[in-house]
């Protein structure tokens, strides 16, 4: 559901909630703050910031034709 304290300390290389709070803000990522001050990021929105969109047009091949030449 949420990242883990290891997780969040990878994701932005700082220990303390609010030097966390701080590197989220600069990348964009949505997180809350409880009542005691920790961080928390749901593990669904790391997965949308860093997910690689898919194309819906299909892929275009390109062929030579080589009959006249």
């Amino acid at each position: 559901m949420f990242l883990n304290d290891e997780e969040l300390l990878e994701l932005t290389g700082k220990q303390r909630a609010r030097s966390q709070q701080k590197a989220l803000n600069r990348m964009g990522i949505t997180f809350r703050v409880r009542a005691d001050g920790k961080t928390l990021v749901l593990k669904e929105t790391i997965h949308q910031v860093f997910a690689v969109k898919q194309s819906t047009q299909p892929k275009r091949e390109f062929t030579m034709n080589l009959e006249n030449a």
